[in-house]
């Protein structure tokens, strides 16, 4: 699924993360020109209209914006039974709230000229990681999201797509967090199929498939780059 996306214009939202650092050296690696925003410039869709209009200076223009971390409120880890409203503000509506910022704010930003959006989510959500219920949340509200905004936007030429990866590899220390790692993996799912997927690599591969503007073939698809843990009937 591998390809070159020479001179394509990339906004990696959360390229200020290590996972999204990661992915946008690797989308460089095969030929794009990567910009970041921050998680602080998603608070509104008129935010990241603006993040998107400063990256790139005219003629060029932001053709792909790929959403890899709107923060990492959502990520720390707990009981189910322990999440209370304050939790649910902080943890949940938050980051949907910028999730939805993303999506309006590509949208206005594109126009009728036609662009790509990709979200990086967590394939915890799919397989049901016990203790992670606030990103769980947030991910899938994020899937139903892009799935909304690609079968409404297809006519307008924007692609909107899920790409799902180990847990591990996208999840920052949470603010304050202490002590080992939570475990992000369900017990009892089965082995990788396949070695450990990389970010650099493997995941900013199947990223660059979507955005290649001559091969905006599959919208509202979520595919999951995780070694063969996760498979879609």
């Amino acid at each position: 699924m591998t390809g070159r996306v020479d001179g394509v214009v990339v906004a990696v939202v959360g390229g200020d993360t290590g996972a999204g650092s990661a992915l946008g050296r690797g989308l460089g690696d095969l030929g794009a020109s990567v910009v970041s925003v921050g998680a602080a410039d998603v608070a509104s869709a008129d935010d990241v209209c603006a993040a998107l209009e400063a990256a790139a200076a005219p003629p060029a223009r932001v053709e792909a914006v790929v959403v890899c971390s709107v923060g990492a409120e959502p990520t720390g880890p707990g009981p189910l039974a322990d999440v209370d409203d304050a939790a649910w503000r902080a943890q949940v509506e938050l980051p949907l709230r910028r999730m939805l910022a993303c999506f309006q704010g590509a949208y206005r930003y594109f126009g009728g000229r036609g662009g790509s959006v990709v979200v990086i989510v967590p394939t915890a959500s799919m397989t049901g990681a016990a203790g992670l219920v606030p990103w769980a949340a947030v991910t899938e509200g994020g899937r139903a999201l892009a799935k909304a905004a690609a079968r409404a936007w297809g006519h307008v030429g924007i692609v909107v797509n899920c790409v799902a990866v180990p847990a591990a590899l996208v999840a920052p220390p949470p603010p304050g967090a202490t002590g080992a790692p939570v475990d992000l993996d369900r017990p009892g799912l089965p082995p990788r199929a396949l070695p450990a997927p990389d970010m650099h690599v493997d995941v900013a591969g199947v990223v660059a498939s979507f955005l290649d503007p001559h091969r905006r073939v599959v919208t509202g698809a979520t595919v999951a780059v995780d070694g063969g843990v996760w498979m879609t009937p």
